[in-house]
C-alpha cells in the first residue's frame, strides 16, 4: 500500500504529459518569440502568468473534493458522492461570477500597468480578456477534472491534457504561419481548452454512472462548511504555490519591463518543466492518502510519504543538477543571442526545484489526511518571504536577484515544514532525511564530478548532449546501488530474469 492504485500507469502518462510540453515550450517558445516579437511574446508570457492567479479563486474548493471521490472508493455511496460534486459546482459557480467582474478591471488596467506599446494595447487587452475568460469557466468544469483524481484516473487527465497541449501548439504555429497574432492565439487557445473541459465531463460521467449532478436539488449545506473549512487552508497553500513559482515573471515585468520579462520566461521555462516532473511523480499521493486515511492505515501513511519522496528526488535532482552546470550553453542553443541573463535565473530555479521535490509528496499527502491549516501557515509565510527577498534582491542586483530570493525562501520554509511533516506521519527527523540522503548524495557526487570533468571543453551540439546524458545517466546507475532497498532490489532483478 506504499504506492498509489494504477501507480505506474498514471506515472507513465504523466511522464508522458510532462514530455509533450516540455517539447512544446522548447519548440514553440522560439517560435513565439520570433513569429511575435519580444514585446508582443512578453504580453503573451504576461497573461499566461495571470491566468493562473484566476485559478486561485476557486479557493481550493475543488481541490478539496477529490478526498470524497476517494473515500468513494471505501464507502460506494453514490448518493453521498453527488451531493458532494453538486455542492462543489454551486459553490465554483457563484465564485466563477464574481471573478467576470475581476476580469474587466484587469483589462482596463492590463496596458497602464505594464508599459505596454501603443500599436499593442488593443490586441493585448483582447487577447488577455479571452484567456482569463476562459479561466472563469473552468472554475467549473474543473470540477470534473478534480472528480477523476479523486478515482486515481490520472491516464485519463492526461490523456486528455496531452491532446489539448498538442492541438494548441501546432494551432499556434499556423496562426503564426498565416501572419495571425496576439488576439488569433488566444481565440484557439480558448476554443482547444473548451474541448478538453468537456472531455473530463464525458469519462466522469462515463466512469460514475450513478452519479446524479443537480446543482440546485443536490446542493448540501451541510457540506458548505467542510469544504469551506479545508478549501480555505488549500486555496492559502496554492496561492503560495503560484506565488513561490508563476508570481516571478509579474515582478520582473514590474520592476525591470517587458523584455526582462520575456528573458526571465524563457529561464522559468526550464525550471516549470522540471516542477511538472516533479507533479507527475507525487500528484498520485493525494488520493491515495485520504483512501489510506479512509482505512486508517498509518503504516501505509509512512511508508508511501518515504517511497514518494525517495521517487520525486530521483527525477528532480539529476535534472536540476544538469541545469545547474550547463545552463549557459543550453540557453544559448535553445533560443540564441539575447537571453543570456537567463542563465543564472536556471540556476537558482534548478536548486529550489530539489527542494520542492524533498517536500511536494509530504504536502499531497497532508491535503489528502487532514486540514492543513499548519502547512497553509508555512506556505503562506514562505510566499510573503518570497515577494520580499525577490523584489529587494532584484532592485539590489537584478533580474537573478528575483531567482536568488525564491531559493532562499524555498529553502527556509523547508526546514521549519519538514519537521512538522515527520510529527504529523509519526516519523522522526533521522528516519526521514536518513534513507533520503543515502539514496541520493553518492548519486549527485558522481553525477557532478562527471559534468565538471566534461564540461572543461567547448560545449555546443553532442558535446553538450553527450554531457547531460553522462551526468543523468551516472545519477541512475549510482542509484541503483544506494537508492533501493533489499526489497526493491529483489523484485528488480526479478522483473529482469523475466525480462530475458
Amino acid at each position: 500500500m506504499s504506492l498509489p492504485r494504477r501507480f505506474a500507469r498514471s506515472v507513465i502518462s504523466s511522464y508522458a504529459l510532462a514530455g509533450v510540453v516540455a517539447v512544446s515550450a522548447l519548440v514553440m517558445t522560439p517560435i513565439l518569440v520570433r513569429g511575435l516579437g519580444t514585446e508582443a511574446y512578453g504580453i503573451w508570457a504576461l497573461a499566461s502568468a495571470l491566468a493562473l492567479y484566476f485559478k486561485l479563486l476557486e479557493f481550493g474548493v475543488g481541490k478539496g473534493l477529490p478526498q470524497y471521490v476517494a473515500e468513494h472508493a471505501v464507502t460506494r455511496d453514490d448518493a453521498a458522492l453527488s451531493r458532494a460534486i453538486s455542492t462543489a459546482i454551486t459553490l465554483l459557480g457563484g465564485l466563477a461570477l464574481a471573478a467576470l467582474a475581476i476580469v474587466v478591471a484587469v483589462v482596463a488596467a492590463f496596458p497602464s500597468l505594464f508599459d505596454v506599446p501603443p500599436g499593442l494595447r488593443t490586441a493585448a487587452q483582447i487577447a488577455v480578456g479571452l484567456v482569463l475568460l476562459d479561466l472563469c469557466l473552468s472554475l467549473v468544469t474543473d470540477t470534473f477534472g478534480w472528480t477523476l483524481t479523486g478515482l486515481q484516473r490520472f491516464d485519463l487527465i492526461n490523456a486528455t491534457l496531452v491532446a489539448v497541449v498538442v492541438a494548441q501548439s501546432i494551432a499556434w504555429a499556423i496562426v503564426l504561419l498565416a501572419g495571425g497574432g496576439l488576439i488569433e492565439l488566444a481565440i484557439v487557445t480558448v476554443a482547444i481548452s473548451l474541448a478538453g473541459q468537456g472531455t473530463r465531463y464525458a469519462l466522469s460521467r462515463r466512469l460514475l454512472p450513478g452519479l446524479r449532478i443537480a446543482p440546485r436539488a443536490g446542493f448540501d449545506r451541510r457540506l458548505v462548511r467542510p469544504f469551506v473549512r479545508r478549501s480555505a487552508w488549500i486555496g492559502l497553500i496554492d496561492l503560495a504555490s503560484v506565488v513561490v513559482f508563476r508570481l516571478d515573471v509579474i515582478l520582473v515585468g514590474l520592476i525591470l519591463g517587458i523584455r526582462g520579462a520575456a528573458v526571465y520566461s524563457v529561464a522559468q521555462k526550464l525550471s516549470l518543466a522540471l516542477e511538472q516532473l516533479i507533479q507527475a511523480t507525487t500528484k498520485a499521493f493525494f488520493p491515495h492518502a485520504s483512501e489510506l486515511a479512509a482505512r486508517e492505515d498509518l503504516k501505509g501513511l509512512r511508508d508511501s510519504l518515504l517511497t514518494g519522496t525517495r521517487a520525486s528526488l530521483l527525477v528532480a535532482t539529476p535534472l536540476a543538477l544538469m541545469l545547474c552546470l550547463l545552463a549557459g550553453p543550453l540557453v544559448d542553443g535553445w533560443v540564441g543571442a539575447g537571453f543570456e541573463d537567463a542563465a543564472p535565473v536556471i540556476v537558482y530555479l534548478a536548486c529550489a526545484a530539489i527542494i520542492v521535490a524533498a517536500t511536494r509528496t509530504g504536502l499531497l499527502m497532508i491535503q489528502g489526511v487532514s486540514t492543513p491549516r499548519t502547512t497553509g501557515l508555512i506556505y503562506g509565510a514562505e510566499a510573503l518571504l518570497n515577494v520580499t527577498l525577490s523584489v529587494g534582491l532584484a532592485f539590489a542586483i537584478g533580474i537573478e536577484g528575483v531567482a536568488l530570493g525564491t531559493l532562499i525562501a524555498g529553502g527556509l520554509g523547508a526546514i521549519v515544514f519538514v519537521p512538522y511533516l515527520c510529527r504529523q506521519f509519526g516519523l522522526r527527523l533521522h528516519e526521514f532525511l536518513g534513507p533520503l540522503l543515502r539514496a541520493h548524495l553518492p548519486c549527485a557526487a558522481v553525477a557532478l564530478g562527471l559534468g565538471v570533468l566534461m564540461t572543461r571543453g567547448p560545449l555546443a551540439g553532442a558535446p553538450l548532449l553527450a554531457t547531460a546524458v553522462a551526468m543523468i545517466g551516472g545519477y541512475l546507475l549510482v542509484f541503483l546501488t544506494t537508492g533501493l532497498t533489499d526489497r526493491e532490489r529483489l523484485r528488480l532483478r526479478a522483473l529482469l530474469s523475466r525480462a530475458r
